[in-house]
C-alpha cells in the first residue's frame, strides 16, 4: 500500500515521502540529501506524498533535461499553474514560441552596452545606500541578509523602473513577493492542502496583495506612458521596443508581468547570494585582504567600469565558490511531454523531473570535500576537465537566467565598494542554516560587525 515505484530509479516509498512532507515544507534539501546520501545521485519520490517525481543530480541526466532533449521537457505546474496564478504568464513560466519572442526582446536588456549604461545609475544608487549602511554599522552587528535585501532591491527596482519609484514602493512589492512565493512552496509541497487554502479564503488574501503590488507598477506605466519613454530603464525598454514578429510592443499587462518577474528573480538571486558570500568572507578573512589587494592592482583609483569589475579574477573565483556551495537556483522542475531514457533509467511520459543543482554542487565525486569553502577549485587549471552541468547556479541550457550578468555585475559592484570600505566578522558563532524557497535563502538572520578598514 502506497508504495508504487514510479520507474527503475532506487525508490523512496510513497508512505514514507508522505510522512516525509512536513519536513519537505521545512527544508526540502535536508529531505533530499538523506534520499541522495543512501539511493545515490538520481532517485524517485512523491512530491507531497502525490506527485510523481524523479530526481537527479547527476549532471549527464541533467544536460540531457536541460540541453541535449530539452524540447521534451517543459516547465512543470508548479511554475505553469501555481506561479501563473500569483505573478500572471511572463518569461519564466512561458514555452515555445511564446516564450522565444519574449526571451529576445528582454535580453536587449542585458547586453553589455546597456549593463555600462545603468552602472553610474546603479553607483548613484549604492553610494546613497551606504549612508545608512554606515549608520546601521556604527550601531553594532549588522543582518547582513537584510541589508543585501535592502541594496539589490533599490539597485534592481531602478533598473526596472528608474529613478521615479519611492523606496516605499519598492519595499511593499518585495515584501509581497516574499509573502507569496512561501505561499507558492507551500502548495507545492503539501498540494492536498490547494482546496483548504480557497475553501478558507487564504488564496484570495494572497491574491488581494498582488493586486495591491499589481496597482504599483501599472501606475508607473501609466505615468511612463504619459511623461514619454524618459529613462534609460527596462520599462523603457519594454514599452519601446516591437516584437520582431508582430512590430508592436508589449500589452500594458505584459509590462506588468515581465517587470514583477524581473523583479523577483533580480532582488532574490543577487541578494541571497550576497548575502551567502559576506558570511563566508566573513569566516575566511584572509580572502578579504586578497579581494582589496586584487581591487586595488586592478581598479585602483580608477572609475569602476563592466571591464574592469570582470578583470576581479580572484573575487570572480570567491563569487563562483560561494554559488556553488548556496545555488541561488537549488532546483529546476520539468515535466517529460513523451517518455524517454537518460543514463539507463526511463522516464515516463508527464512524469515530474527534477535537476537537483544543490545536490550537484555538493556532490564528492564532482567536488573532493564538497562542504568546504575552497575559491580555487575555479581556477583554469582545476576548472578545465569539470562536466559542464557539474556548476550551474544560473540553470543550464537555453532557459539558462536571463539575467546572470547583472546580477553578477551587481554582484562584483556591492562586493568591490564594500570591501573597501570595511573589516567584517561573524558577531556570534551560530550555524547559519538554509531555507530553500523558489531560491535559496538563509533561514534568519547572519549578523556580521563591520569596522572601518585599516
Amino acid at each position: 500500500m502506497l508504495n508504487r515505484e514510479i520507474t527503475n530509479a532506487p525508490h523512496v516509498p510513497q508512505w514514507r515521502a508522505l510522512l516525509d512532507s512536513r519536513a519537505m515544507v521545512r527544508n526540502p534539501v535536508t529531505v533530499f540529501e538523506k534520499y541522495r546520501a543512501t539511493l545515490g545521485h538520481t532517485f524517485t519520490f512523491h512530491f507531497g506524498g502525490i506527485r510523481p517525481t524523479i530526481v537527479s543530480s547527476d549532471p549527464e541526466f541533467i544536460q540531457h533535461v536541460l540541453r541535449t532533449n530539452r524540447d521534451n521537457y517543459e516547465k512543470s505546474d508548479i511554475q505553469v499553474e501555481r506561479m501563473v496564478e500569483f505573478q500572471g504568464k511572463g518569461l519564466v513560466n512561458s514555452h515555445g514560441d511564446d516564450w522565444l519572442r519574449r526571451r529576445r526582446l528582454l535580453a536587449r536588456g542585458f547586453l553589455p552596452s546597456r549593463l555600462s549604461e545603468q552602472l553610474p545609475i546603479q553607483q548613484d544608487v549604492l553610494r546613497g545606500l551606504l549612508e545608512g549602511f554606515d549608520h546601521a554599522a556604527r550601531q553594532g552587528p549588522v543582518d547582513i541578509h537584510q541589508q543585501m535585501v535592502r541594496f539589490t532591491l533599490r539597485l534592481v527596482g531602478k533598473s526596472l523602473f528608474g529613478r521615479s519609484m519611492s523606496d516605499d514602493e519598492l519595499e511593499l512589492i518585495a515584501d509581497t513577493i516574499s509573502e507569496i512565493q512561501s505561499f507558492i512552496v507551500r502548495q507545492i509541497v503539501q498540494p492536498y492542502m490547494i482546496p483548504w487554502y480557497r475553501i478558507s479564503g487564504l488564496s484570495r488574501q494572497y491574491q488581494r496583495m498582488r493586486i495591491e503590488a499589481d496597482n504599483i507598477v501599472l501606475r508607473h506605466i501609466a505615468a511612463r506612458r504619459q511623461e514619454g519613454i524618459g529613462e534609460s530603464d527596462f520599462l523603457r525598454l519594454m514599452l519601446d521596443t516591437p516584437f520582431h514578429d508582430t512590430g508592436k510592443p508589449m500589452t500594458e499587462d505584459q509590462v506588468r508581468i515581465e517587470s514583477l518577474q524581473l523583479m523577483v528573480a533580480g532582488n532574490e538571486t543577487s541578494s541571497n547570494a550576497l548575502t551567502w558570500i559576506f558570511y563566508l568572507l566573513g569566516r575566511h578573512p584572509k580572502y578579504v585582504s586578497l579581494i582589496r589587494e586584487e581591487i586595488a592592482a586592478v581598479i585602483g583609483d580608477d572609475p569602476i567600469g563592466i571591464e574592469n569589475l570582470h578583470a576581479l579574477h580572484l573575487t570572480l573565483r570567491v563569487v563562483d565558490e560561494t554559488l556553488r556551495l548556496y545555488p541561488p537556483f537549488w532546483m529546476i522542475d520539468r515535466i517529460a511531454l513523451e517518455s524517454d531514457e537518460i543514463c539507463g533509467i526511463h522516464i515516463p511520459a508527464r512524469v515530474l523531473v527534477v535537476p537537483y543543482i544543490f545536490g550537484t554542487h555538493h556532490n564528492a565525486a564532482l567536488w573532493p570535500n564538497p562542504e568546504r569553502f575552497d575559491p580555487e577549485r575555479f581556477t583554469p587549471a582545476r576548472s578545465s576537465d569539470r562536466h559542464r552541468f557539474a556548476y550551474l547556479p544560473f540553470g543550464g541550457g537555453p532557459r539558462l537566467c536571463i539575467g546572470n550578468n547583472m546580477a553578477i555585475v551587481q554582484i562584483l559592484l556591492i562586493i568591490a565598494t564594500l570591501v573597501r570600505r570595511y573589516d567584517f566578522t561573524p558577531a556570534d558563532d551560530s550555524p547559519v542554516n538554509i531555507r530553500p524557497m523558489m531560491l535559496l535563502r538563509p533561514d534568519g538572520p547572519i549578523r556580521l560587525r563591520f569596522r572601518a578598514a585599516a
